[in-house]
């Protein structure tokens, strides 16, 4: 990670973490009965585009926006996502095999 934005608790800058798609906010009822994959908030929805907390993409290009591919844009070099999507990885583990 080379930033944690406000209010994120459970990761700091120096963790190694992982992109998912099918987040969990850990707060809907699915999150809570073990159905994360069903999450209200994060589950899958290629259409989106776009971060939840103000429906904004953070990226452009020449004034026009990049929007987000399932909520993770993997497929950057850098990326903004939702703490919901990142599972943190063994800080042991090397990163060219995780």
């Amino acid at each position: 990670l080379l930033s944690v934005s406000e209010g994120v608790t459970d990761l700091q800058m120096s963790d190694h973490v992982l992109p998912i798609f099918t987040g969990e906010c850990g707060e809907c009822a699915h999150c809570k009965f073990g159905e994360s994959n069903m999450c209200d908030l994060l589950m899958i929805n290629t259409d989106r585009g776009v971060m939840l907390a103000d429906g904004k993409s953070r990226f452009s290009i020449k004034g026009q926006p990049i929007y987000h591919f399932v909520g993770t844009s993997t497929f950057s070099q850098y990326t903004i996502v939702h703490v919901g999507c990142l599972a943190k990885a063994n800080p042991k583990a090397p990163l060219d095999k995780v």
